[in-house]
């Protein structure tokens, strides 16, 4: 998805609080610490634009799941369109819908953005595959390791037939 958002398909906002507890989340998954701090050090350096500062008077006013409140709050802030997360029962509309926000799983988010502009998310899938030099990957090799998650998103790409 940050490759994608490179290419302006779409624009990122979060908080430096979502990506402490992304970064924990991940960190809980793999082994490589270090290397994962390094990774969110240069999201942060990369995607100066996207980091929303003072939402946390918002917080309290926030319907949805109290543990995701902050999230929330930041999209607000941050004038977002769609929350894209794996957890939607945290973000029940009646939460979102006075702020205009979706939410939305990520293999929607990416599906509906292959069909919004194909030609920039296709480029994007050419600068992913380009991030693999050694060893190389494919298209197919990706997109198997994209499956179990967004489903969707690999079929319409494999469909288009790109590669």
């Amino acid at each position: 998805m940050l490759t994608m958002a490179e290419t302006e398909v779409f624009q990122v906002r979060w908080s430096e609080k979502i990506l402490e507890e992304a970064e924990r989340n991940v960190k809980r998954k793999r082994p490589d610490a270090a290397a994962i701090s390094r990774r969110f050090q240069h999201i942060r350096r990369s995607f100066p634009e996207a980091m929303v500062t003072g939402y946390e008077a918002l917080e309290s006013a926030m319907a949805n799941d109290p543990k995701d409140r902050h999230v929330l709050a930041a999209a607000v802030v941050g004038r977002a369109d769609v929350i894209v997360t794996f957890n939607l029962g945290d973000f029940p509309s009646g939460a979102c819908e006075p702020y205009d926000i979706d939410v939305q799983h990520p293999d929607e988010f990416l599906y509906n953005q292959w069909d919004l502009d194909e030609e920039l998310m296709a480029d994007a899938m050419e600068r992913r595959l380009g991030d693999y030099e050694s060893p190389p990957l494919s298209l197919e090799q990706l997109l198997q390791n994209l499956e179990r998650d967004t489903p969707s998103f690999c079929e319409v790409v494999r469909s288009s037939g790109l590669g």
